[in-house]
Order: C-alpha cells, then sequence, then structure tokens
C-alpha cells in the first residue's frame, strides 16, 4: 500500500506539472518547428527541476520512504535520477536556443549568447555546468572508489547549483507568467521538498543526540583489522532498533566529526549499549580504533529492510564473508533461538574470522550448525573456496526451502545472487542490502 502511494504520489505531481505546462504551451505546437522546439524546451526544463528535486527526496531519508523500499534501493535510484537529470538540464537550453533561433531567423550560437544577457540567465547557465559536473564526477567517484572527501564536497556543488538556477525559472518561465496558481504549486513544491530534507537528515539526528545522548563507551578488539565500538547513552530502551539494520555515525572527534558513514548492528541490542563492528579498509575506517572513550556520536536512524520481517519462511539460511558478518550476527541470535537456522560463513583465513568464540557460542546455546570456510588458508582443516552456489547446494542441501540472507562484498552478494537463482531459487527469498551511501 505504501509503494502504490509513494508511485501515485510521484505520477500525481508528474501529471500537474504537464497539465500545466500543455495549458501555457501547447498552442506552440501549431506554430510550426520553431514552437515544437520551445515548448519542448519548456517542459524539459519543468521535468529538469522535478527531477532533481525528487534528487533531494531520494537521499532524504525520511523513515516512510525508507521503510517502503530501503535505503540501498533509494540510493540506487538516486544514481539512475541524477543522470536523468541532467538529460533534462541539457536538453532545456538546447531546445529553447533551437527554437528561438529558428523563429528569430538566427544563428544557434548568437541566440546562445544572447540568452546570457537575460536577468539570470547566465547564473542558471553556470548552475548548469555545476550539475553536469557532479554528475560526472560521482559516476567517477563510484567507479574509482574516491574518497568519502571527494563524495562530499562534489554533492555540496549540488545546493550552489539549485541557487543558480533558481533565478530565471519564475521571471523568464512562460509557464509561470500570468499564472499564479502554478507558481504557487511551485513553491510549495520546493517547500515539501526542503523541509523533508532538513527534518529527516538534520533535525531527527540532532533530536535523537539530544534525547539520548549518545557516546563511545569502549573499544573491544575483534581481529589484527577489526574493532567493535559499544556505544551508550540514557533512555537506551526507547531508542528501537531491529537486528539486521544499520545506522549512520557520525563520531564527534577532532578528525572524524564532518564525516558520516553506515554501520550494522553487530549484536541485538542489551545492556543499554548498541554495538557496530568495523574493519579497517580506507581512510575513516582506519582511524575507528583511536576513537576515545567518552567521545559524542550523532546516530541517523535505524534504516535497512534487511531483517526477519522480510522472511516469508520459516526456515534460514545465513551466508557472509568478512565483516559482512555484522547484520548476520544481531539476527541470527534472535532468530535462531526458535527457528530453524544454518550460517555459512567465508574468510580469507581463519585469524580473520570475526566472532568466532561467539558464533560458536551460540551455535551450541541455540542449536543451529555453522559451516565456516576459507578461501585463503591453506592450514584449515574444513571448507575451502570462496562461497558460490554450488558450495551452498553441498552444505546445505535444502537451500531452496529457507530464506536466503546474504552479506558481503559487493562482487560476491550479485554473483551468488545469479548462482542461487540459477539453481532454481525464488528471488523474492534471497535478501541483501548495499551500502550506497
Amino acid at each position: 500500500m505504501k509503494k502504490i502511494f509513494a508511485y501515485g504520489l510521484f505520477i500525481v505531481n508528474l501529471a500537474i506539472i504537464f497539465g500545466f505546462w500543455w495549458q501555457y504551451s501547447g498552442a506552440f505546437f501549431d506554430e510550426g518547428t520553431a514552437g515544437i522546439f520551445i515548448a519542448l524546451g519548456r517542459v524539459f526544463a519543468l521535468l529538469a527541476v522535478y527531477f532533481v528535486l525528487m534528487q533531494f527526496v531520494f537521499i532524504g531519508r525520511s523513515v516512510w520512504l525508507e521503510q517502503t523500499f530501503g535505503l540501498d534501493k533509494l540510493t540506487r535510484i538516486h544514481h539512475l535520477n541524477g543522470i536523468l537529470s541532467i538529460f533534462f538540464i541539457v536538453l532545456h537550453p538546447l531546445f529553447i536556443t533551437i527554437g528561438y533561433a529558428s523563429a528569430n531567423k538566427s544563428s544557434f550560437i548568437s541566440q546562445f549568447l544572447n540568452f546570457l544577457n537575460y536577468e539570470d540567465v547566465f547564473e542558471a547557465f553556470l548552475g548548469l555546468l555545476l550539475f553536469a559536473g557532479v554528475v560526472i564526477i560521482s559516476i567517477n567517484i563510484v567507479r574509482k572508489k574516491l574518497k568519502y572527501e571527494t563524495w562530499y564536497l562534489t554533492h555540496l556543488a549540488t545546493y550552489f547549483a539549485i541557487l543558480f538556477a533558481w533565478g530565471h525559472q519564475l521571471k523568464l518561465g512562460g509557464d509561470f507568467i500570468g499564472n499564479q496558481t502554478f507558481v504557487y504549486y511551485w513553491y510549495i513544491l520546493y517547500l515539501v521538498v526542503f523541509v523533508n530534507l532538513v527534518f529527516w537528515r538534520f533535525f531527527r539526528p540532532l533530536f535523537l543526540f539530544y534525547r539520548h545522548r549518545f557516546f563511545v563507551r569502549r573499544l573491544e578488539k575483534e581481529t589484527d583489522s577489526a574493532v567493535s565500538i559499544y556505544i551508550s547513552g540514557k533512555d537506551m530502551e526507547k531508542f528501537q532498533i531491529k537486528p539486521g539494520q544499520f545506522m549512520i555515525f557520525r563520531f564527534l572527534s577532532k578528525n572524524l566529526f564532518w564525516q558520516a558513514h553506515p554501520f550494522s548492528l553487530s549484536y541485538a541490542p542489551k545492556n543499554n549499549e548498541l554495538r557496530i563492528t568495523v574493519k579497517s579498509s580506507g581512510d575513516f575506517t582506519s582511524k575507528i580504533k583511536n576513537i576515545v572513550p567518552g567521545t559524542p556520536v550523532l546516530i541517523d536512524g535505524p534504516y535497512g529492510t534487511f531483517t526477519e520481517k522480510a522472511a516469508r519462511r520459516d526456515k534460514f539460511l545465513f551466508i557472509a564473508a568478512g565483516v559482512g558478518i555484522t547484520p548476520i550476527r544481531s539476527m541470527i541470535e534472535s532468530i535462531a533461538k526458535n527457528k530453524d537456522s544454518v550460517l555459512v560463513y567465508g574468510n580469507k583465513t581463519e585469524k580473520d574470522t570475526i566472532f568466532k568464540i561467539e558464533l560458536d557460542k551460540l551455535s551450541v546455546e541455540h542449536n543451529f550448525p555453522i559451516h565456516y570456510v576459507m578461501s585463503e588458508d591453506k592450514d584449515f582443516k574444513g571448507e575451502r573456496g570462496r562461497i558460490a552456489a554450488e558450495l551452498v547446494k553441498k552444505l546445505v542441501p535444502d537451500f531452496k526451502e529457507r530464506e536466503i540472507y546474504i552479506c558481503g562484498p559487493k562482487n560476491m552478494m550479485f554473483d551468488l545472487r545469479k548462482g542461487l537463482k540459477e539453481t532454481g531459487v525464488n528471488p523474492q527469498n534471497i535478501h541483501f542490502e548495499l551500502f550506497l551511501l
């Protein structure tokens, strides 16, 4: 029902925009090629703004939308929508210039330079360049896995691009001139989007911090490259989080306060504590081990649909690789108590295995099997290799009868899901999330 409402809201707003556009620009289709280009240029402008505003909705972290689609899916939609946005942003000046150049019997270049002399148009052109730069750099960031700092500073430019482009919209937009109703709608659209963004991304984390006063209680080394951080605060029993979910953490220390990163809960909340476990894999995560107990923490969340709620059966297969064990560790603790569960856990070597002692203890307490798999440990006497569909079939013969939860490196999850689907597993019974924030 929530998905239908979300899709409906998107389509209704799109219909309103097309309705106003057709009312005031539809007549241009009777004026030949020049008129058609002008009319299309106008609708591309409206669509460009609408899809850019949707960018802020998709990354706004509003709880109702996240619980409906999952933050990982919204993030992927955000990436695709960014490409669509720049497509409309570029088509708008291109079609408008071609249309008016044709109508005025002038060249494309002279008409374009003439537009730059209009009020606020030059600023809008700078906004276009900023948007294009953000999209191009963002694509490179994803492909080349550049630093968080690069991603953060790049996305800040989006706000400036919107400011640059705002001025010319209502002053020069032919669909707004003389149409006060559309102007009011446009203001409301901006207002709703940015109130949503400010409330969920900024106000809510600050409110949670005010209410719970989160702080780092202690750190514990798990392996040579992984450390667990225990976070406490006041009235922790009122901070509701489900095993398998993740939160976005901002540690308010000298070197880390300006970065926020997602981490999964690594055990079910207890003793007024939350625990996350972080593996050193970059600039930020390598500094985590140096956090001083007592450091305040801003927490945004919880988020994620990687929970028991997504399951349709009472038999479970958990598959983890490396630090991907963290959300599964929290889930299996609660699920394996009274439901048939199996864990397949892969690492490079036995010494890299996070939570080995905890998992073995849980296995005994709740009577569920664990299959450890090592890819690079020649001395390991158990299963060796990488986790793939054939290995799962060998270790867990009834895997098709189970809800399958996977967490690990992106390529491993995609390859394993593909392999499992090829064996006949229903895709609806395969669950995983990607952190692409």
